[in-house]
């Protein structure tokens, strides 16, 4: 016996028909939740905004890291003694970790929008690390740089 096109029988390809093991209809899909509505509105809104000031945050941070290298001027003064190597280090690797710390933070920004989820909180935790980050750095130079005087 011939099944009707689209009744589900075997090889038609209607999903959900309990053909070859398939779950039964409706079972297994989730519901998205609405695409539009004031709180998926304010989430993408706060999320724009937010990854805004942190792009903006992340480039006085790394500027904030490579004017930490002027502490270094004060090595030529007698009593004073400089780790070179630490303080090229905090120099170099202090703005490249901030931009990973952006980057990061809009790439799950991105995929969470996509995916309808809430977003606000990634580039605020992103705007925390950078924050950390930056005062890390700091703290680094600080020890790299001892005053005798």
């Amino acid at each position: 016996m011939v099944a009707p096109a689209g009744s589900g029988g075997p090889g038609d390809g209607v999903a959900g028909s309990g053909a070859r093991g398939a779950p039964p209809d409706g079972v297994g899909l989730e519901a998205r939740p609405p695409s539009s509505g004031p709180r998926r509105v304010a989430d993408v809104v706060a999320s724009v905004v937010l990854l805004v000031l942190l792009a903006v945050e992340a480039v006085v941070a790394a500027m904030g890291i490579l004017l930490l290298s002027l502490g270094f001027s004060s090595c030529a003064a007698p009593g004073n003694t400089c780790d070179q190597g630490l303080g090229g280090a905090v120099v170099y690797v202090g703005p490249v970790l901030v931009a990973l710390v952006f980057v990061a933070a809009l790439v799950v920004s991105i995929v969470r929008l996509v995916k309808r989820r809430l977003t606000w909180p990634v580039p605020l935790l992103g705007a925390g690390l950078v924050v950390v980050v930056f005062f890390v750095a700091r703290a680094l130079a600080d020890v790299a740089v001892t005053r005798g005087i």
